[in-house]
């Protein structure tokens, strides 16, 4: 059988299970997904951002993954999913993904719209993958 791109509902559900394990790291899953979306097809990308996630239990990464959407969708032309502005889907208090403070700052300024609308701060360097 031929590998599947993983959807950000998968992403979710993965997400939830490492929540349950002490040694779990939801970033793997998020820089699995970002793998995936930049080696599919235009056609293929707009259905792995489609289908709505259930929440993951963690308001940081339910936030993070409606801003991934939207990041994407927005620059690679692709329908921006309804899902990503339900409420829940932002956060109350800001959120900045790194443990480098000295980083913040520039977090602060380097953050895309998507992310900075949900109080979620990350650089330019976030959807690097070599």
């Amino acid at each position: 059988m031929a590998y599947q791109p993983l959807t950000l509902r998968q992403v979710a559900a993965a997400i939830r299970e490492e929540q349950a394990s002490p040694d779990g790291d939801p970033w793997l899953w998020v820089r699995q997904f970002m793998d995936d979306f930049y080696a599919a097809t235009p056609e293929v990308r707009a259905t792995l951002i489609a289908e709505r996630p259930d929440l993951t239990g963690d308001p940081r990464f339910d936030a993070y993954l409606a801003a991934l959407a939207e990041h994407f969708a927005i620059h690679y032309q692709l329908p921006i999913p309804r899902w990503v502005n339900e409420p829940e889907r932002f956060l109350e208090q800001w959120w900045f993904p790194t443990q480098f403070k000295s980083l913040h700052a520039l977090a602060i300024v380097e953050s895309p719209a998507a992310f900075r609308r949900r109080g979620i701060f990350v650089d330019r360097t976030e959807f690097q993958r070599c």
